[in-house]
């Protein structure tokens, strides 16, 4: 996500977010206020969020000075899901370059770290120390083929299913054009899956929105930022459009949650000239946070993943904002969660 920073060099930003509650086939969603703690949590350029367990997680940061994670402590209350409060606890580093380190996800059964780079398209492991620990897993060739900057962005695995999952933030160059404000497509993304031998087993389309603004003046970036795959084979993608207008005033970003669930459809990557079949996809819940005078509430949610289950058994979902930085002074890194409530 390199290319928003050259979006915030000019005018200061505020931003207001809009938060909602929706009802969905027996679950209700509920999208809880984001927060942001600037005494525990310095400036950074998170990108990617994984759950270890307890209140410990790992978080990548595509622009930190060396390859590799952040170990931070983020408690939320077990009745709501609000987060209390978050800090960063230590950097574990291979002191390797940073390969843009976009996505994250935690491997349980050998309790090691994978995460995803933007810069060379690859998927690697750490162990907990930071250490690389020489494996990876095996992308497909097709993944390498992409528009600058928008490689391989978002990564999951789950530990019930035994699958990793990944896509890019954009289309890939063979599959079409990237969105524009002109052209008005969507993202046909491919949903690359993995067993546990680190091999690829199956890939689906997946169609995201088109660009929901109309004004063709100033920038827009659509992607697919962030995955998390649940224990019922249910894939929570998370859509992105960050809208900067010339003069910041009027800026946004809109963010969206889908469910998928491939199992429960043939894997529908067509082949080669053939029309592609996508994935059903649900929308979970959707939300704006935008640029006023008044409210400096802006944040592009790039990651995302599942968190403890609340006292009730509800789902838990945890999103980490990009800053770049605090950029400016008046960017935050925000984290906010989501609850999905099944109703009785």
């Amino acid at each position: 996500m390199s290319r928003l920073t050259s979006f915030f060099r000019i005018t200061v930003l505020w931003a207001v977010s809009v938060a909602g509650i929706l009802q969905l086939h027996g679950q209700r969603v509920v999208l809880n206020p984001q927060r942001y703690f600037p005494k525990t949590v310095p400036p950074g350029n998170y990108s990617g969020i994984t759950w270890l367990g307890g209140h410990r997680y790992a978080v990548v940061s595509d622009k930190s000075p060396t390859a590799g994670f952040y170990l931070m402590t983020i408690l939320t209350d077990s009745l709501t899901g609000e987060i209390k409060h978050a800090r960063v606890d230590s950097f574990l580093t291979s002191h390797h370059p940073n390969r843009d380190e976009e996505g994250i996800c935690f491997f349980p059964h050998s309790h090691t770290i994978f995460t995803s780079g933007e810069a060379d398209n690859q998927v690697v492991e750490y162990d907990l120390h930071g250490h690389l620990t020489g494996r990876r897993l095996a992308v497909p060739d097709i993944f390498s083929s992409c528009y600058p900057n928008s490689s391989i962005e978002s990564l999951t695995y789950n530990s019930k299913t035994r699958l990793f999952w990944m896509t890019s933030e954009q289309t890939l160059r063979p599959d079409g054009p990237q969105p524009t404000l002109e052209n008005q497509k969507g993202n046909l993304l491919r949903l690359q899956c993995f067993n546990d031998s680190l091999q690829p087993v199956s890939q689906y389309w997946y169609q995201s929105d088109s660009l929901c603004c109309v004004n063709k003046v100033g920038r827009s970036l659509l992607g697919v930022s962030g995955l998390t795959a649940l224990d019922d084979g249910h894939i929570v993608v998370l859509e992105r459009e960050a809208r900067i207008t010339p003069s910041k005033i009027g800026s946004f970003v809109h963010v969206k949650l889908y469910a998928v669930r491939p199992s429960a459809q043939p894997e529908s990557l067509a082949h080669p000239g053939g029309q592609p079949h996508p994935l059903h996809k649900r929308l979970l819940t959707e939300f704006t946070t935008r640029f006023n005078l008044t409210a400096r509430s802006f944040a592009n949610y790039e990651g995302i993943c599942q968190g403890p289950r609340l006292a009730d058994g509800s789902l838990l979902l945890l999103m980490v904002a990009d800053s770049q930085d605090q950029y400016g002074g008046y960017l935050r890194d925000y984290f906010r969660t989501v609850v999905i409530r099944h109703e009785r």
